[in-house]
């Protein structure tokens, strides 16, 4: 249920999936500290579209800063939480975002962060309209974020729970 919450985090209804872009080649950016710049910018927008979504609100779509296997890991998400007869509410706030690696040859552009995610003002919440949310729910989480050049902009390409957990669970 953990993982579940953390990547649906920023989810509420099913979608369609847009057609995914191909990737194209970026402009490479002029060192590792922009890119990750760029990044954080990029995650940051994607979580609050997720905010948006939670809040009822079509606009912006979270599913425009995903591509791959993160849009996949969305779209699966919110069908099981549909499927469940359940729903997120609340707001998920960005702890910290960790740049981890980038790599930016030839205008192939892929940046690796780890973010941590403070989940404690977010439930889940039963067709009912009863609170659900595990009482043992983990309030921080850390999760691995890739991203990826296309065209012009980074996305999301996968999110998955971090292997090590550096996040303050205070």
């Amino acid at each position: 249920m953990l993982a579940l919450l953390a990547l649906t985090a920023s989810a509420l209804s099913a979608c369609t999936p847009t057609p995914e872009p191909t990737p194209t080649p970026t402009a490479a950016f002029a060192s590792e500290a922009e890119a990750f710049a760029a990044a954080e910018e990029v995650y940051r927008a994607y979580n609050d579209a997720g905010n948006a979504r939670r809040n009822g609100q079509s606009d912006p779509n979270p599913q425009d800063f995903l591509i791959g296997t993160a849009l996949e890991g969305d779209i699966d998400a919110l069908n099981r939480l549909e499927t469940a007869g359940l729903h997120l509410v609340g707001h998920v706030e960005v702890a910290s975002f960790t740049p981890v690696s980038a790599k930016l040859e030839h205008g192939d552009v892929q940046v690796e962060a780890v973010v941590c995610l403070d989940a404690t003002e977010t439930q889940v919440i039963d067709e009912d309209g009863t609170d659900v949310t595990p009482s043992n729910r983990v309030p921080v989480v850390a999760q691995a974020i890739s991203f990826i050049g296309v065209d012009s902009e980074l996305l999301i390409s996968m999110e998955d729970s971090a292997k090590e957990e550096p996040c303050d669970r205070g």
